[in-house]
């Protein structure tokens, strides 16, 4: 998994189109996957979005919202998941994003 242009990873598709399932590498090497839960099992204490959790322990996820579409959950995943190279680098993550510095919260 590559980084180009900045400090956010680049999401692969997981189980090919339509799965709802990504997965990217963090500066550290660890693989995250994020996918989508459209309805919730029974006791499932997060509601329905974007689940975001390392590939190794996926019995713990964070919720991301799904309100914006795919793109933003990506988006805010990789900020969640690559933080330490987005505050040490934040103009080229919002050259990422597709925003102007400044106008952008680097802040998940």
């Amino acid at each position: 998994m590559t980084y180009a242009d900045g400090p956010l990873p680049q999401w692969s598709t997981v189980g090919g189109y339509g799965s709802d399932t990504y997965e990217a590498e963090d500066p550290h090497g660890v693989v995250w996957r994020l996918w989508l839960v459209e309805r919730t099992a029974d006791g499932d204490p997060l509601p329905p979005g974007y689940r975001l959790a390392p590939r190794d322990g996926l019995g713990n996820p964070t919720f991301v919202t799904n309100q914006h579409g795919l793109y933003r959950a990506m988006d805010v995943a990789g900020v969640q998941i690559a933080l330490d190279a987005v505050r040490a680098d934040p103009e080229s993550a919002a050259r990422q994003l597709g925003s102007a510095v400044g106008r952008t919260s680097m802040t998940p």
